[in-house]
């Protein structure tokens, strides 16, 4: 692959010379530094790895490779679970670069299926996702432990995740076995002499938005102001930082992270309030990003859901605020106003009484402005066919939408191009309205029928009791409730009124709703009536260093920037300096003094800042010299092996043994096997029938974190799984395992009764271990605590042995057979009229589930038998959408 920029050339150098992660500012190519190392190590002669990828980056690079090398790429290879262990030994052997899931690689990594001496060296892409319980923090130290000699390169483009948190950069380079950093920002000076030795002509555009939303705006910054205070004041009795809670930093998702870290620990004790306030927070940011990507009437619309969800015990405090009805009534005075008498002359058949303002984004109109400026600029500079590209860029697929309907409506001297698409999505407006009306009637009628048999029982005992009315006077005087104004009665008069006319006039327009789906997209190649056909209008969404390679493939002419974002206007420097002779114009339009504005120089200013850090960060940490990891595995043994009833702690076996546990395959989806590994266990992984982890011939253990408890309780599965323990093993044990960062505690106190229901979590396995006695429950605050319990389970047990923990549960005459993939037989395990007995027969008559699943009735019975089949083609054919209704 070329790297036409010299700071690039300069990057793969570095790399290439000695073992580095590489961090880079988004938008400077970091893919395009990728593709260079996968097509120098492209070759067969090489065995080399590449890890932490996702499906849609493999396929990409992949298409690159293609693009660069032809028929080289051909040594670049995928590998799922979808090939079987036969297939992938021989992938192995054939070399070249893999890019393999992290759960595949541990597995053959630690059953010896890959010669681990052979592999050339691991490329890690997305560093600053490994962390220490990540599988690929388990592949580097299995990759360390049998071959020294081999490279490890990892690539990062999140400056900001690496500079978070206490000595984020010491602690990732100590995971990717690496030594040294390498940090290119853009304001490195290689860098800036790339990319300012030929710019692109830029115009900025900064639009004032128009005085409702700055009243808008205004009015969801007091709101969250105000639950930021009563955050605040909720929390001064939890031991949590409050100096977070500012409106600056509430502005950024972020800050959901901030106080979900506080709060998470003890969200047991956190208040009700306190809850809904975090939660409020959220949906007031949601509407400060709504108020300039959504038009006038989608964003009453939102804001309508919301007050037409609202209820007297939803606590949804700043609903009840002044700044709120002003949020409300201002979006409602841009879409319409009442005026009495007003009959509208364009649209006469709407309700009476109601105007239509319909106020429009202001960008639309600087956008039409800008089309018709490149308009006139082809007609009197003209350019080859082809050469002519309009590229307009958004921040979401619901605006592009909008933006190709918008563009594909012709000005006229009297309206704007904006106005008939306004009018549709009022028209759509109004059938929502009705609509809602209709669903809510209905809702309250099914709550009303079984409530009418409950008064009329009540009936009786309330003719003797006291008036609701009648206040009881109390010694010491009694605390009067605040009963909050209900803000629905207007919403629910106006949509009363909406529906009886919309019922009544609804042979006028029976299909004004059929161009209200701005979720289409149109094909790239459509053309607007703007400019000549020979031209091109792409309206596209931003996708961060992917765009680099939109810039390439469209080489537009004129880029219009609808919404900011720092990522495209890098990839736009580097496509210019990449293309220094072609004609590029830039338009970056912005709301002026918005949060919009505030949100794009917030950012680049987290970028610098993240930066500056870590230049700081790697001039003054510290690395240990040599294999940090096997140090600590010696001294756990050492530690293992002293025994204090020898006189100055004399060791009772020196070469004693690692110990084992057997680890089903499964298990290698959560992070407690890498830490059993760093922890100096020797780790079997197998397929077996029964339990997730066996420790000793004796103890079999089933681990649930705490959603998989619930769905196993829900289906009936942790019924089967703890029957079978029993059964088999002498000890069973179920480990109920919490998040690290969530609190120890399974219910709240006021949740839990005094008597068993079955409906809850706590009763359920009180009735479960009444049903096995022998069943023994553990409680685990996080990973690093498990492994301590099988520490202390296993200290005086015998190993266990992999082959008789396979064998249990299979029935006699079956054999393990690895030739069917692991993925769909567990799905195919779980579905109804599927059993041990008949599943092997299944696999060998379809190929997959699917197959299985378009089977008539007569085929699942002659294959299963008349009962099974039956359920299962009951589960297949279900619709579950009538359970909704």
């Amino acid at each position: 692959m070329s790297l036409p920029l010299s700071f690039q050339k300069e990057i793969v150098a570095e790399l290439v010379a000695e073992d580095a992660l590489l961090i880079m500012a988004r938008g400077l190519g970091l893919r395009n530094i990728l593709g260079a190392f996968l097509q120098i190590y492209c070759q067969p002669q090489n065995l080399v790895l590449l890890i932490n990828t996702t499906a849609e980056e493999e396929a990409t690079m992949k298409d690159d490779l293609i693009s660069n090398v032809g028929q080289q790429a051909q040594h670049f290879r995928s590998i799922t679970s979808e090939q079987s262990l036969a297939e992938r030994s021989d992938l192995y052997r054939f070399g070249g670069v893999m890019a393999i899931t992290s759960r595949i690689l541990v597995m053959d990594l630690l059953t010896g299926r890959i010669p681990v001496h052979l592999i050339t060296g691991i490329l890690v892409s997305n560093a600053h996702r490994v962390t220490a319980t990540t599988t690929e923090a388990f592949i580097l130290r299995l990759y360390r432990q049998g071959n020294s000699q081999g490279f490890v390169k990892a690539f990062s483009d999140q400056p900001e995740v690496i500079s978070a948190g206490f000595a984020t950069l010491e602690k990732t380079l100590k995971l990717l076995y690496l030594r040294k950093v390498n940090l290119w920002p853009r304001f490195h000076v290689t860098v800036t002499e790339s990319l300012e030795s030929h710019t692109a002509d830029v115009i900025e555009i900064r639009q004032p938005m128009t005085k409702s939303m700055k009243t808008i705006q205004a009015s969801i910054i007091d709101c969250m102001d105000v639950c930021l205070q009563e955050l605040r004041r909720s929390s001064s009795a939890i031991e949590i930082d409050v100096d977070d809670f500012t409106v600056e930093k509430a502005l950024f998702k972020s800050f959901d992270v901030i106080i979900r870290k506080q709060l998470d620990p003890i969200w047991h004790r956190v208040s009700a309030k306190t809850k809904h306030l975090v939660g409020d927070l959220k949906t007031l940011r949601s509407l400060l990003s709504y108020l300039v990507s959504y038009d006038s009437v989608n964003f009453n619309l939102y804001l309508e859901t919301i007050l037409a969800t609202y209820t007297a015990t939803s606590n949804t405090y700043w609903l009840m605020t002044d700044p709120a009805d002003k949020i409300f009534t201002t979006a409602k005075s841009r879409v319409f106003m009442s005026q009495a008498g007003y009959v509208d002359p364009e649209e006469p058949q709407l309700p009476p009484d109601m105007r239509p303002i319909l106020e429009e984004l202001p960008k639309w109109n600087v956008l039409s402005d800008i089309m018709d400026e490149v308009e006139a600029e082809m007609y009197h500079a003209p350019q080859p066919e082809g050469q002519d590209t309009v590229l307009i860029m958004a921040q979401d697929q619901r605006t592009c939408s909008q933006l190709k309907r918008y563009l594909s409506t012709q000005k006229t001297a009297t309206t704007t191009r904006g106005k008939p698409l306004m009018r549709d999505l009022f028209q759509g407006y109004l059938r929502w309205k009705s609509n809602m009306k209709h669903f809510k009637d209905n809702l309250i009628y099914k709550k009303s029928v079984p409530m009418a048999s409950n008064q009329a029982q009540t009936a009786s005992t309330t003719r003797n009791a006291q008036p609701p009315n009648k206040r009881r006077r109390i010694r010491g005087g009694g605390n009067i409730a605040v009963v909050a104004k209900n803000p629905t009665p207007s919403f629910d008069q106006e949509a009363a009124a909406i529906a009886s006319f919309v019922n009544e006039h609804s042979e006028i327009h029976p299909t004004t709703t059929q161009h209200i789906d701005l979720d289409q997209d149109l094909d790239d190649g459509d053309c607007f009536g703007l400019v000549e056909p020979s031209s091109l209008v792409v309206v596209r969404t931003y996708s961060g260093e992917s765009d680099a390679k939109l810039l390439e493939n469209i080489k537009p002419r004129f880029i219009i920037m609808y919404d900011p974002d720092p990522t495209f206007v890098r990839c736009i420097e580097v496509y210019k300096a990449c293309n220094p002779g072609k004609q590029v114009r830039v338009y970056f339009t912005v709301y002026d003094n918005s949060v919009e504005e505030q949100l794009y120089l917030s950012a680049l200013r987290r970028e610098k800042d993240a930066f500056t850090k870590l230049i700081r960060d790697k001039s003054v940490m510290v690395l240990p010299i040599g294999d940090v990891h096997a140090q600590q595995i010696k001294d756990q043994s050492l530690l293992r092996n002293i025994h204090t009833r020898i006189a100055g702690g004399g060791k009772t076996g020196e070469n004693a043994p690692l110990p084992r546990i057997v680890v089903d395959s499964r298990e290698f989806r959560s992070s407690l096997p890498s830490i059993l590994h760093s922890q100096g266990m020797t780790l079997d992984p197998a397929t077996i029938t029964v339990g997730d982890y066996v420790l000793s011939p004796n103890i079999c253990v089933e681990r649930k974190s705490i959603s998989d408890l619930i769905q196993s309780f829900a289906s009936g599965r942790l019924y089967t799984q703890v029957e079978a323990m029993a059964v088999h093993y002498s000890h069973p044990v179920l480990l109920i395992e919490f998040d690290q960062d969530k609190s120890f505690s399974l219910q709240d106190k006021s949740e839990i009764r005094a008597d068993i229901s079955v409906t809850e979590i706590s009763s359920k396995l009180v009735l479960l271990t009444l049903a096995f006695p022998t069943l023994r429950l553990i409680w685990s605050s996080s990973v690093h605590a498990t492994v301590e319990i099988f520490e202390d389970l296993k200290r005086s047990e015998d190993e266990p042995d992999v082959a008789a923990a396979q064998a249990v549960g299979v029935d006699p005459d079956q054999e393990i057979d690895s030739a069917f993939n692991l993925t769909p037989q567990d799905i195919l395990r779980s579905l109804p009229g599927i059993t041990s007995k008949n599943y092997k027969q299944v696999m060998s008559s379809v190929q997959n589930i699917r197959e299985l699943a378009e089977l008539d009735m007569a085929s699942l019975s002659a294959m299963l038998g008349e009962g099974p089949a039956q359920t299962l083609w009951n589960f297949f054919n279900k619709d579950s959408r009538l359970d909704m209704i």
